[in-house]
């Protein structure tokens, strides 16, 4: 697969995930202000208008937000309109005046698709918002079982929200792990990949059950079906009719004459029913309430003892380590508590980076002028990969400047003198460094 057959997959796959958390929102929106077709119709192809964003982005060499919010405009428009040209093709019934809101719904669409191809999609999609869109789904399919209106939309809601809960383990899941298990040598062949699978394993497990419970009322109704009908061709077969008997429709009893005249049904005063379902949705709202604080006892419950666990895991890859061959770069602490805070932003502490007179050695300037080449690139628009290593990193900016034949050499030493620095523990030449740092300067202005 080409590289850029990959990209447009991986956007595709970014802008279907995105657009499953913010289903409950776009749903709300649109329920009021567009036709059904349309509706369904819109959120299929959104994850498209995504793709389109990042992959423009990434062909766009400036990074201003006024671009970007102009070419999502654009795209809103352009996806809004051949939307509402296929409705007219099909003579389905269409949305009127307020197929606006949909075009500045999608102009957002494609402005996160190019948020994530310039920041990432870990940093430009937290887990803080996957947490936030299931509780939305959580308050929505109750009010699609509450009210008449929304009652047909509730096991297309009740899918999605499962769905939206068993991605979000995943993904959260394999961040995670990406982000404590980056480290190479003999400890990410052998213990780490054992735990990975593990891991995932357990979760798959999680998920089916997930699945099953939440699905349990569809999938009782279709295997209750099912056996109905499996019942009905036997009685046919048995009976040699080949169709099934017809029960004559029982008679209806009299009324009973009790002497007392007829009492009259009236319907329950409309105060009342709304105080039924208010007391109803209180109710149900407080229990789900209870549950999510039981979870995140457990879960409190459960990190502690995970931590215990892979602690122990880690002293054990720890003796692997020490006997093993080769070199092994800035291993991380699978348990570092201060990275966790880091991560989940109970730090505040910034960290400021030496100027280039403070640096002491060679090494460090290596680091430095890599640190910094890397990011003026992210400033431009460049969309950093983490997978890459030093040398696809270098390369692909290089590809992305379309400047082989000016930067090419330059890059090429810079790449060298890093991988020496950072895996080898080398310290290069004093004027080596300080030639470098004067082209990679000008290349600059």
């Amino acid at each position: 697969m080409s590289h850029n057959a990959r990209k447009l997959i991986t956007n595709l796959l970014y802008g279907g995930i995105e657009t499953l958390f913010t289903l409950p929102i776009w749903f709300l929106a649109l329920f009021f202000t567009s036709t059904k077709a349309f509706l369904f119709l819109w959120l299929l192809t959104l994850p498209f208008v995504y793709t389109a964003g990042a992959l423009i982005n990434g062909r766009v060499k400036s990074n201003r937000r006024l671009y970007r919010m102009l070419i999502g405009i654009m795209l809103g428009a352009v996806h809004t309109c051949m939307l509402f040209a296929v409705l007219v093709a099909f003579q389905a019934k269409q949305p009127g005046v307020l197929i606006v809101i949909p075009a500045l719904l999608a102009a957002f669409t494609a402005t996160r698709g190019m948020s994530a191809w310039t920041k990432g999609w870990t940093q430009s999609f937290p887990n803080m918002v996957m947490v936030v869109s299931i509780l939305v789904y959580v308050v929505l399919t109750i009010a699609a079982h509450l009210q008449d209106k929304l009652q047909p939309y509730f096991t297309f809601l009740t899918i999605c929200g499962i769905i939206a809960l068993v991605l979000m383990l995943y993904v959260v899941n394999e961040r995670l792990l990406t982000s404590e298990t980056q480290s190479g040598g003999a400890i990410q062949s052998s213990t780490t990949k054992v735990f990975k699978r593990q891991n995932r394993f357990m979760l798959t497990i999680v998920a089916v059950l997930l699945l099953i419970a939440g699905l349990f009322r569809q999938l009782q109704s279709s295997i209750e079906d099912f056996f109905h009908a499996v019942v009905n061709k036997i009685m046919e077969w048995m009976s040699g009719s080949g169709e099934p008997a017809e029960e004559t429709p029982a008679q209806p009893a009299p009324p009973e004459q009790n002497g007392l005249p007829p009492v009259e049904a009236h319907d329950p005063p409309a105060w009342l029913v709304w105080l039924e379902h208010s007391a109803k949705f209180i109710g149900i709202a407080l229990l789900v309430l209870g549950i999510a604080v039981l979870l995140f006892i457990i879960g409190r419950k459960l990190y502690k003892l995970i931590s215990k666990a892979l602690g122990r895991i880690w002293e054990r890859a720890e003796g692997i380590k020490e006997g093993a061959d080769g070199y092994t770069d800035e291993v991380e602490s699978l348990v570092d508590r201060a990275k966790w805070s880091v991560r989940l932003g109970k730090s505040n502490k910034k960290q400021k980076e030496a100027r280039w007179e403070e640096l002491s050695s060679t090494g460090e300037r290596i680091r430095y002028l890599y640190r910094r080449y890397v990011a003026a690139a992210i400033g431009r628009g460049y969309g950093y990969k983490p997978h890459y290593t030093v040398k696809e990193t270098t390369s692909d900016i290089v590809a992305w400047h379309n400047k082989p034949g000016q930067q090419q050499a330059e890059v090429d030493i810079l790449a060298r003198l890093y991988d020496e620095v950072r895996y080898g523990g080398r310290e290069p030449n004093e004027e080596l460094v300080q030639s470098l740092k004067k082209r990679l300067d000008e290349q600059r202005k």
